[in-house]
């Protein structure tokens, strides 16, 4: 049950991080180039204006993926933060509080840590809750949601762009932790 969990999770997450971001960037022709994006359609139809004109309107969303495609990635995440990070959160209470109580702790100098977290397995995975805890703090899908435009579940708002690169360091940092464990 815990390892078919745990696979089940992660494929989740990889679905949410990796795979749904890129179902439409073929532009509906099926050859997954980005020629027939919705950016180069936008960018060739209208060659006069100006990149701060075309930054400017709302047409960044015109990039953004269909409604169905963002409410499964929202929806994925929702199960990444609550389903696996809750549960991480809750083996390293457990686990911090079982060792507190049996005084097993390691002593670095003055610093006393929980004596499960010096096998790999324990440091990894208290890794990759806080990376987990990280995304959840930067999603740019929450961030948007007071300035989208009229497009739920969009990653691209001003707040949620500035966020796209820090974010995808973490997520990327996540999914390297969870290929470990």
């Amino acid at each position: 049950y815990g390892k078919a969990w745990f696979l089940f999770t992660l494929i989740v997450f990889i679905c949410s991080q990796a795979i749904m971001n890129h179902l439409n960037a073929g532009g509906g022709s099926g050859s997954g180039s980005t020629s027939g994006s919705a950016s180069a359609r936008l960018l060739a139809s209208d060659t006069s204006a100006s990149t701060s004109d075309i930054a400017s309107s709302s047409s960044t969303h015109t990039t953004d993926l269909p409604m169905e495609i963002r409410a499964a990635i929202f929806v994925c995440r929702v199960f990444i933060y609550v389903c696996s990070m809750g549960q991480w959160v809750i083996y390293h209470v457990k686990f911090s509080m079982k060792d507190i109580r049996s005084n097993a702790l390691m002593r670095f100098g003055r610093c006393a840590i929980p004596e499960y977290l010096c096998q790999w397995q324990g440091l990894s995975s208290l890794f990759l809750t806080i990376f987990l805890l990280a995304m959840l703090c930067m999603e740019p899908i929450l961030h948007c949601m007071q300035n989208n435009d009229g497009f739920l579940f969009t990653e691209h708002c001003a707040e949620g762009e500035a966020l796209l690169f820090p974010y995808s360091v973490m997520a990327t940092a996540a999914m390297l932790v969870y290929f470990l464990l």
